[in-house]
């Protein structure tokens, strides 16, 4: 299994990404310590310098595993859940640029925070779902002319105010009826929200297009008392060949939390 880890060149304090910065130097830093992918976060791909992120690539032996597009919703206020029309189809228009940026990158696109929130009131909460849906589909379709998979993510009660487990995330994506759209699963949002974290791996195998990984305390594999070794196994048995990206707080420092992770998961056994 390949290890990615996330980079963005947007600073953003308190934010689950371990390098952040100049990208050429967060790349190169990526390669010295021993990993094959970069999570890149991206907050608008048209503000991005292409060129220079290619040519920092082709430099190492990096890949590019999946483009993160939360900064949209955190710094932006984009989402598909959103009253707003216009915000709405703002938020449609930013993550077709993801895709697109994704077909050139061979990378998936992460449908994260981006989804926004269905608020309390329940007409309120039906109405929104109802944006999300056709927000989705709205940026399916682009997926699909350019062979991009979407992965949809369960995330944790406290950031997010649905599809918080992973049967929530897979009943949402069965309704799409499309193999370009998929589940993502993060040991931090499992730790809160599933009974174990092995159960939704063996149930929801074929759905699965890519993990994140971060310990209990969402510092990096190891600092905490998640048992990945167990995990790992599982992945390999649940025959899961996507990447393992390293999605936690840099602490106490990029660096050290990078090469915490890195180190502890290679020790382990992959099967």
């Amino acid at each position: 299994m390949e290890l990615s880890i996330t980079i963005s060149d947007v600073r953003s304090p308190g934010a689950p990404i371990v390098f952040q910065g100049d990208l050429t130097a967060q790349i190169r830093k990526a390669q010295r310590l021993g990993f094959s992918q970069v999570e890149l976060h991206v907050r608008d791909p048209k503000g991005l310098d292409l060129g220079s992120l290619v040519q920092a690539l082709e430099g190492t032996s990096l890949q590019v595993s999946t483009l993160g597009t939360g900064q949209a919703y955190t710094l932006d206020g984009l989402s598909f859940a959103c009253s707003d029309a216009a915000v709405r189809a703002e938020a449609v228009k930013r993550i077709k640029a993801h895709i697109q940026l994704a077909q050139i990158l061979g990378a998936k696109v992460i449908i994260g925070t981006i989804k926004g929130r269905l608020g309390s009131a329940a007409e309120g909460r039906q109405a929104a779902y109802r944006h999300v849906v056709d927000s989705l589909r709205c940026c399916l379709e682009e997926a699909e002319r350019c062979g991009v998979q979407l992965c949809v993510e369960a995330i944790n009660r406290y950031e997010a105010d649905f599809l918080n487990t992973a049967a929530e995330a897979v009943s949402f994506i069965e309704q799409f009826g499309s193999k370009q759209v998929g589940l993502l699963l993060d040991t931090f949002h499992m730790n809160i929200e599933e009974a174990c974290l092995m159960g939704p791996i063996r149930q929801y195998a074929e759905y699965l297009f890519h993990v994140h990984l971060a310990d209990s305390n969402r510092l990096a594999p190891g600092w905490g008392h998640l048992d990945f070794p167990s995990l790992l196994r599982e992945l390999s048995a649940a025959g899961y060949r996507g990447s393992l990206g390293l999605e936690y707080l840099p602490l106490p420092s990029p660096e050290e939390s990078a090469g915490q992770g890195v180190t502890y998961l290679r020790r382990l056994p992959q099967g």
